[in-house]
């Protein structure tokens, strides 16, 4: 089996042997023993071969989450919390194993794998293990002789696929909430980047978590995903991901009558009024577009801002980016690396094909041969209802548009199908209160942007998604609500 000699001591021994599948507690290789390969982005050499999961491995996996379920219902929520707190030190304690995996899986600079996600990881399982045994019911009086008792019950099992950007971030978001109420689950990492679920899955087993809560299914979506979303022991559907693909999975779901979460893409404004501090929203709109080399489903990209103070808020962008640090992922000075993948590559280049965007003097600009890398670019002159204006790039390309006046700024941003996110750069607190009740987004910035915590609940509107991720609302997601009516002085038919 095909394995990068800097992985072998950071993944669980059975995994270098091709056994990438983890249900019920235990690895195993593909039921076809068919394997496909992962790509370091940065050289564009294989990295490692993965088990190709089908069908027959997603109803293994089905079968072992049912069984898993029964174990892990049976404990109190204050059980369950105390294992979810031993997976976040496990995690913590693992930061350099998790950092590299996802830095040569994804090409995500190890400065932000290595500390800030691992940490971020970390403290979403703390949270919701604090929250574990805190999910309360209610009883609604009906009068003096009846009684209703409102119970949440978790809904069993949750098939939740991730995506490739960010690799353990993305899959604690699922699972840790999945997790926190009751429910078993089967994870289906993207299968650019699986390698930080593997190892995630054996230190959750090893601190605790019973066999068949946690299981792994990696191959590709159209195969193991489709599966999972199919069989009928899977009770609900998460997904993060393309737009395109959760509408795939929710006419799929639907025919099964499954409830999805899904949290999908976007093409967020960032808008700047005349009064904003210019050079602090430029380095904001570079930080958003940019990190991650764009590949950020709230990425505020497509910059709005007001006429009179364009050319110097450009003026402020271009000398900000002029500074990043494009390279090797694993250097620590590295800002950004490559696209995750040559196709994701390829997929930005066709947005650009006949743009005159400025491709930014950048001396950090230090690609490794035969990467997926791109220089970021700034665009100022563009066919407002291109694909380019209106569709999500995935990619290191900031677009500038001028506005006139606060109507013309917001019906400019909410004039897509997405409804994500929004920064809004302003010193006028009436400006902000207007942009809080008039941006279609799920959630607003203001004077900041990417600014999150495990408790801040995140929902997409229109066609960035359905539900919502992190806080308190994010459990709700994965339960059920049950009713019992109980009268106390005995029932009498109204027939009688």
């Amino acid at each position: 089996m095909t394995i990068d000699p800097r992985l072998q001591s950071h993944l669980p021994s059975p995994v270098l042997q091709g056994k990438t599948l983890w249900i019920g507690g235990a690895w195993r290789a593909a039921a076809a023993g068919e394997t496909i390969e992962t790509f370091d982005p940065s050289t564009g050499k294989v990295l490692a071969e993965l088990a190709r999961g089908r069908k027959a491995d997603a109803e293994a996996a089905a079968s072992a989450a049912r069984e898993g379920a029964a174990r892990w219902t049976a404990l109190s929520g204050a059980e369950r919390g105390h294992v979810l707190r031993r997976i976040a030190e496990a995690v913590r304690a693992r930061a350099e194993s998790f950092g590299l995996l996802d830095t040569v899986d994804s090409g995500r600079p190890i400065s932000t794998t290595g500390g800030p996600s691992v940490a971020h990881a970390a403290a979403l399982f703390d949270y919701y293990a604090g929250l574990a045994d805190k999910i309360h019911g209610a009883t609604v009086p009906m009068g003096p002789d009846a009684t209703a008792l409102v119970e949440r019950e978790p809904c069993g099992v949750i098939a939740a696929i991730s995506p490739w950007n960010y690799p353990l971030e993305n899959a604690v978001t699922k699972i840790a909430p999945i997790l926190a109420c009751g429910n078993a689950m089967i994870l289906k990492p993207a299968e650019q980047t699986s390698l930080s679920a593997l190892l995630l899955a054996q230190i959750a087993h090893d601190a605790g978590l019973p066999a068949g809560v946690l299981n792994v299914v990696t191959g590709l979506g159209a195969e193991a995903g489709a599966a999972l979303v199919e069989h009928p022991l899977v009770d609900k559907v998460s997904f993060t991901g393309s737009t395109a693909t959760g509408r795939r999975i929710a006419a799929l779901a639907g025919e099964h009558l499954k409830g999805v979460v899904l949290e999908l893409g976007g093409k967020s404004p960032l808008i700047v009024f005349g009064d904003a501090d210019l050079k602090g929203a430029a380095e904001a709109a570079v930080f958003s577009t940019f990190m991650n080399n764009g590949q950020t489903c709230t990425s505020c990209n497509r910059v709005l801002v007001a006429a009179e103070a364009r050319e110097s808020f450009a003026r402020h962008c271009r000398e900000a980016a002029a500074k990043l640090r494009v390279g090797d992922p694993l250097d620590p000075a590295t800002q950004i690396g490559p696209l995750v993948s040559a196709r994701q590559l390829q997929r930005v280049e066709q947005y650009m094909d006949g743009l005159a965007d400025e491709r930014l003097d950048i001396p950090g600009y230090l690609p490794l041969e035969g990467g997926y890398f791109r220089k970021p670019a700034i665009v100022t002159t563009f066919d407002h209802e291109s694909r380019f204006a209106r569709e999500e790039i995935f990619g290191p390309v900031m677009a500038i548009r001028s506005f006139g006046d606060d109507d013309e700024a917001y019906r400019l941003a909410n004039d897509t199908e997405y409804g994500l996110a929004a920064s809004v750069w302003t010193t006028s607190l009436a400006q902000a209160e207007q942009a809080r009740r008039r941006l279609q987004v799920g959630i607003v910035w203001i004077n900041c942007v990417h600014a999150l915590s495990p408790g801040t609940p995140v929902s997409g509107h229109k066609a960035s998604g359905l539900g919502i991720e992190y806080g308190l609302e994010a459990v709700e997601q994965y339960m059920r609500v049950k009713t019992t009516v109980t009268m106390h002085g005995g029932w009498r038919s109204p027939f009688a």
